[in-house]
């Protein structure tokens, strides 16, 4: 039963991102917004479509269920054929770079210091140990 709970709120958490960051995409940039457009945007029959956000987090829960626990190479791997799939979802420049990095055989935990001086959060994670149920 308590693995049921875990499931059904992992399961939760994705889907209420997703909603959310669809929801959202088309309001970035604003300081703040009325909770009637919202409703408006929720009340249309065209279908949302969720960003670059929900497909990295996406690849986060793929991975992290597949190998159940962190394996940053597994991740980078399926942020990379997520990306490769669907690369119209909002993607900056600093990922698909990272990406060619990484597909011309830099490591996925220092493919993002040629870019961002400092790296990126992917080199903390490596040192975390994740378990899933």
């Amino acid at each position: 039963m308590e693995s049921e709970i875990l499931r059904s709120k992992f399961l939760g958490s994705l889907i209420g991102t997703g909603v959310g960051d669809a929801l959202g995409a088309g309001l970035e940039g604003r300081r703040s917004v009325d909770q009637s457009l919202v409703r408006e945007l929720a009340a249309r029959e065209a279908p949302l479509v969720y960003t670059d956000d929900t497909h990295m987090m996406i690849g986060v829960a793929e991975s992290l269920v597949a190998t159940k626990g962190f394996d940053g190479r597994d991740m980078a791997r399926r942020f990379i054929e997520n990306y490769t799939l669907e690369p119209w979802r909002g993607y900056g420049p600093g990922p698909p770079r990272v990406f060619r990095l990484i597909r011309s055989g830099e490591p996925w935990d220092t493919a993002a210091t040629w870019l961002y001086g400092g790296g990126s959060f992917g080199k903390a994670l490596s040192s975390l140990r994740v378990g899933c149920a």
